[in-house]
């Protein structure tokens, strides 16, 4: 999508139609602030597909939520694929595997099961993390439906992971023991199984530790859980406050990246997260607020060099990127659309970037591209300094009415329930290696270059 737009961008302003237009060259509004970016040209972590992904409840399995014959769920995660998804949750440990079952069973997963998962994934071109329950279970049961789920996936799988967010009720050594257990049984079935883990949810207390330890146990990712707080203290204020140096996010993610050095382990991923746990706030997780925090989480994730997030959805939770009337897609919401402005962008390099005249204004890069994420009540004008020259630039706004709006746009379209977008990229000339764009409050724009 990203090249076929830019395209189209390029071929508007050869043909001359914009450099009259008010739309390319408006006015800076009176009241605008002026504010200056300079992107880094130092090369941070590789931003690849599968950057931006979701996690769901293993129950999801058995309710047949993931159906090529869910058309409109198919379409939501093409927009932002090839991707990944995380499989695991609470029900992980609540949802046991049946050799046996007959399949569509919340309460039980069944071969059936994961034939129609690994449909879904092959349709949609998506990978998975997929989580076996340990806490109610056999590591001889573990492995056959990891034997089964290997065959049935294919390809698509990344990673098993074991349990979820051991730290709520085994000790460090508790979960190593049980852990060591559970791959020694997978691989003898599935000898080249990868893992994940520990997927720690009160902070990365022994996460190097655990890498460390399971090295050589066939751990490929190390992961991390994270939300802000209780839904029941959730507001915009704090919300927004979460990625800033200092904030509990930030925190987390220098301690992932100091974990993922120190064990050795190749790569490090938030696996499970998103604003407020228990299941988020209305009119404050589903909000354009969110889309803006989601876009500054995905930054500093990549800034400390974790390769990809993936935010919690589905059922009633009101953060979830994808909204859903039991198997129904019935929209997207707040988190939904950063993700598909950052994918957008496409993959490349993760540049860094200096802002000056405004601290509610944050900007990154990824390869040739900027971000420019205004936070403020008021707009900006962004004069941008590149790390290399440009011909021509495309400006896609994702805007809101306000902060507390649903009414989201990215290029001035809504994202439909059936999965159809079709943004309008504001053209723009590049000076060398300047841009200057106007950013509307509460809003954020990607600066595509070519």
């Amino acid at each position: 999508m990203r090249k076929s737009a830019l395209g189209a961008a390029l071929a508007v302003l050869m043909a001359g139609t914009v450099f009259g237009g008010a739309s390319a060259f408006a006015a800076t509004p009176p009241t605008s602030t002026p504010v200056t970016v300079s992107v880094d040209s130092a090369r941070g972590s590789q931003i690849d597909s599968g950057f931006a992904g979701f996690s769901y409840e293993k129950n999801q399995v058995g309710a047949d939520l993931f159906d090529v014959s869910n058309t409109n769920l198919v379409n939501l995660f093409r927009l932002l694929g090839p991707n990944v998804i995380r499989i695991g949750g609470n029900q992980v440990d609540r949802v046991n595997w049946n050799a046996a079952g007959p399949g569509g069973n919340i309460l039980e997963v069944a071969p059936s099961d994961v034939t129609k998962l690994a449909g879904f994934l092959r349709a949609t071109n998506w990978k998975v993390i997929y989580g076996v329950n340990l806490k109610l279970n056999t590591s001889a049961n573990a492995a056959n439906e990891a034997q089964f789920a290997a065959q049935a996936l294919g390809n698509t799988l990344q990673a098993f992971e074991i349990g979820n967010e051991p730290d709520f009720y085994d000790t460090q050594a508790q979960y190593e023991a049980a852990f060591s257990q559970y791959v020694g049984a997978i691989k003898a079935v599935v000898p080249d199984a990868s893992f994940d883990g520990p997927g720690l949810a009160k902070g990365v207390q022994y996460a190097a530790a655990f890498g460390t330890d399971e090295k050589a146990n066939s751990l490929t990712i190390l992961s991390d859980h994270t939300y802000i707080d209780s839904a029941a203290n959730a507001n915009i204020p704090e919300m927004m406050a979460s990625n800033a140096p200092g904030g509990k996010l930030q925190n987390t993610e220098v301690g992932m990246q100091k974990a993922q050095t120190t064990s050795g382990i190749a790569a490090w991923r938030m696996t499970e997260t998103n604003s407020f746990f228990n299941g988020g706030a209305l009119g404050v997780s589903d909000t354009a607020a969110a889309s803006l925090w989601s876009l500054d989480y995905m930054s500093g994730i990549a800034a400390h060099g974790g390769v990809g997030i993936n935010f919690h959805g589905g059922g009633t939770s009101k953060y979830t990127p994808i909204t859903f009337a039991c198997n129904t897609v019935t929209g997207v919401q707040g988190v939904y659309y950063g993700q598909l402005l950052w994918v957008l962008a496409g993959t490349g390099a993760y540049h860094s970037a200096t802002v000056s005249g405004s601290p509610d204004v944050t900007s990154w890069g990824i390869g040739r591209n900027v971000f420019v994420n205004n936070k403020g009540a008021t707009p900006v004008t962004a004069t941008i300094t590149l790390p290399s020259f440009a011909l021509v630039a495309a400006a896609f706004t994702m805007t809101a009415p306000s902060l507390g709006s649903t009414a989201i746009t990215i290029g001035g379209a809504a994202v439909s329930a059936s999965g159809a977008f079709h943004p309008v990229p504001h053209v723009m000339p590049v000076f060398g290696t300047k841009i200057t764009v106007t950013v509307p409050a509460g809003s954020a724009v990607l600066v595509d270059t070519l």
